[in-house]
């Protein structure tokens, strides 16, 4: 009698818990969660994104309170005849483009190279020798920058007049020509080794998550080391390779080098290290609301068109590798068929 009446009360429990499970939620409770986020993002992002639009196409007027504004495409009309505008608009677009290439290339190379080191504490360490720019100070980071590729005194001029390479110190940061590359060589470099750490750490996880029975079943069918690179390594971090990709685009059209010329836009863009982020802070700062907004609508527009553009841009790049590789392999069968028929015919 005992026993038959614990065993009614356990059936009874778990028709209990079935039942809860298959209950609907009230859509208020999730909604109530999610709350404190959605009016964040309302109150920091959405609202104001929607007053910089409108901002931007008002002709007069500071701050937020307009008496006898007109709407116009002025302030847009404005900042593309602007010569610090046009040079942030072209570090910002070339640094996106070219940066990332070479910073991602970089950092598969590095995390290739931790990934094969076989001791999991030598690993470690490197791993951290690696992730030390991304916690160091951008700030003390710039600095570093300025005294090493400075003009006189800098280490790169001394240790190039020293290999009789130059006679005179070139200028990096100072260069005051117009359209000039050194000032956004340096920008590069900089950016390039400060991507470095973060991109390192993604990769090599990733790289370190992959089944390793697919490296086995490779070597059994005589993969090499490289090809098992393009074949199994690639294909498995796709969607780590595509988020990188994307912050990378942001982050290049966001650069601010503030930085390497004393914390002063009008020397940044006297020196050509100008950029759309580094026009928006002057023209705040200047209290030219009206072009920061137009400025901060153009880089939202470039940075979505970028990131579109280039990720699809990889995407069609591996479909079309695929289907080659595809197109290979059954061009291989069709002729190692061919040659057994004519081999069992003879």
């Amino acid at each position: 009698m005992k026993r038959y009446f614990w065993k009614k009360m356990r059936v009874k429990n778990i028709g209990d818990n079935l039942s809860i499970l298959s209950t609907r939620t009230p859509y208020w409770k999730p909604f109530l969660l999610i709350l404190p986020s959605f009016l964040t993002i309302l109150l920091f992002t959405l609202i104001p994104f929607i007053l910089v639009i409108y901002k931007s196409f008002l002709d007069r007027g500071t701050g937020f309170y307009i008496d006898e504004a007109k709407l116009s495409t002025a302030n847009y009309v404005n900042i593309f005849k602007d010569y610090g505008f046009q040079t942030g608009i072209r570090n910002s677009i070339v640094y996106a483009i070219i940066a990332l290439p070479i910073s991602l290339t970089c950092s598969l190379l590095i995390a290739i190279a931790i990934t094969q080191v076989v001791k999991k504490w030598a690993r470690s360490f490197w791993q951290t020798v690696f992730f030390l720019p991304y916690v160091t100070s951008m700030v003390a980071v710039s600095i570093s920058f300025i005294y090493i590729f400075r003009r006189e005194g800098g280490i790169i001029n001394t240790l190039l007049q020293k290999l009789g390479l130059i006679k005179k110190p070139l200028l990096f940061l100072q260069d005051t020509s117009d359209w000039n590359w050194s000032a956004f060589g340096v920008i590069v470099f900089r950016g390039v080794w400060g991507n470095l750490a973060f991109q390192v750490l993604i990769l090599t996880t990733a790289m370190l998550s992959v089944d390793q029975n697919l490296y086995r079943a490779g070597s059994i069918d005589g993969a090499y080391k490289a090809k098992q690179f393009f074949a199994i390594t690639l294909p498995s971090i796709k969607p780590t390779l595509s988020f990188l990709i994307t912050i990378g685009i942001i982050g290049g059209i966001k650069i601010f080098p503030l930085a390497l010329f004393d914390n002063s836009p009008e020397t940044a863009v006297a020196h050509g290290g100008s950029s759309i982020m580094l026009y928006i802070y002057s023209m705040v700062r200047g209290g030219e609301y009206g072009r920061s907004g137009a400025a901060s609508v153009i880089l939202f527009v470039l940075g979505v068109t970028i990131s579109f553009g280039l990720r699809k841009l990889v995407t069609l790049a591996y479909k079309a590798s695929t289907k080659i590789g595809a197109l290979n392999v059954t061009r291989k069968i069709e002729t190692q068929t061919l040659k057994s028929k004519t081999t069992f015919k003879v």
